[in-house]
């Protein structure tokens, strides 16, 4: 097989054969990042990807990057408060954000939100008209995330329909909307400090109420993590919540054969979703990692400062440490996978992300007895981006 193509629409739409031709023939690869001059090294196997998660040496932090790198202004918030949220460092201010953040997120938290995403879900689903086409990720995956993140957040509710907007913004995959980017993360900024000190005079027992309490500690927490730690979580909660339904809709659809065992035995629901996360997931890559020094992985001599790129979906497909790897089963053994990272970036929300697509879709078997697609399979395009994967509309018909 010849180089197959990358970063293309084609590659966009099914990047499966690209990763076989990258695991066999150049498992760590360098390559063009689309619309910039600027390399990226990819890594492809397995191993090498789990290993990367965990190598210290691939940093997380803008601030080792090439200038090559920031001059293309691909670091997200650069030059503003955001760029310090606790994914984009390294220890160990990473271990003292991550460890406070990570307090929060409890078990009793956690089945509150259960209780909200239900309610949310209930009134989503309601909306829907049956035997109409109806896009998910628009009208219901979007609104779900955007009101989950409200919620945990004690956000006002008419704050919402400035944060999609903001969202959409920030994870747009059209080169024409970048010059807005910038913008709206900064809005979001003076909207998070915003909110941020109304929240002081009335504090509460929602998320953000915690991390302001932390942050009047001397030395826990100064005014700017807190106020990147919350916009952090709130750029985490967004994107990945959104793609992971629109994956689990579409690959079930895909495999109705899976579909129906799990009409037939809810209690499968959690584990089609994590076969979703492994088969075709929402995370295609690791967020950005530099080289802080000159190294190698997997034999390659990687420069120092230069972008790498652990692929995930790549991994999650490897025939060396996956059994029939591009087979989806939900009945699989071994459902272990690297779709929310690996080491101390391991993603806090995992949980949550997993929540919301188990009610979701739990709750859409129960009510519809047939779910099906508006379009021809082959109209369903993908979000053209290089980190998250997933359909970028998916207009369903949903019946009673």
């Amino acid at each position: 097989m010849t180089e197959p193509p990358i970063f293309t629409p084609d590659f966009f739409q099914n990047p499966y054969p690209t990763f076989e031709w990258l695991r066999e023939n150049h498992p760590v690869y360098r390559t063009t990042i689309p619309f910039t001059d600027v390399g990226v090294w990819l890594v492809s196997r397995y191993e090498d990807v789990r290993e990367g998660f965990a190598d210290a040496r691939l940093s997380s932090d803008y601030r080792t990057a090439s200038s090559d790198f920031t001059d293309a202004s691909l670091a997200f918030g650069a030059g503003t408060v955001a760029e310090r949220s606790m994914v984009n460092l390294d220890p160990p201010d990473h271990t003292r954000l991550r460890k406070l953040a990570a307090a929060t997120f409890t078990g009793r938290r956690i089945a509150q939100w259960e209780t909200t995403i239900q309610k949310i879900t209930g009134a989503l689903l309601d909306a829907v008209p049956a035997g109409e086409p109806v896009d998910i990720i628009d009208n219901i995956a979007t609104p779900l995330s955007v009101e989950v993140i409200c919620d945990i957040l004690g956000a006002p509710p008419g704050d919402r329909a400035r944060l999609r907007e903001w969202g959409d913004l920030i994870f747009t995959a059209d080169p024409g909307e970048r010059h807005l980017v910038h913008g709206a993360i900064e809005s979001m900024i003076a909207y998070t400090g915003d909110l941020i000190l109304q929240k002081k005079d009335s504090l509460s027992d929602d998320l953000l109420s915690e991390l302001i309490r932390a942050s009047q500690t001397p030395g826990v927490l100064s005014e700017d993590e807190l106020l990147s730690t919350v916009i952090g979580l709130i750029v985490a909660g967004y994107e990945t919540s959104i793609r992971l339904v629109g994956d689990a809709f579409l690959v079930l659809l895909d495999h109705p054969e899976q579909l129906s065992l799990i009409r037939r035995n809810m209690a499968l629901v959690d584990s089609a979703i994590e076969e979703v996360l492994r088969y075709d997931g929402p995370q295609a890559s690791s967020l950005w990692r530099f080289s802080s020094t000159d190294m190698e992985i997997a034999g390659v001599k990687i420069p120092a400062h230069e972008p790498v790129l652990l692929l995930v979906g790549s991994a999650h497909r490897d025939s060396d440490h996956y059994p029939a790897a591009d087979s989806f089963d939900i009945s699989r053994e071994d459902k272990r996978h690297l779709a929310f990272g690996h080491g101390i970036h391991r993603c806090l929300g995992s949980q949550l992300a997993r929540l919301e697509t188990r009610v979701l879709l739990g709750e859409t078997l129960k009510r519809f007895s047939r779910i099906s697609l508006a379009v021809s399979r082959e109209e369903v395009v993908y979000k053209p981006s290089l980190v998250v994967r997933g359909p970028a509309y998916l207009p369903l018909i949903f019946e009673n």
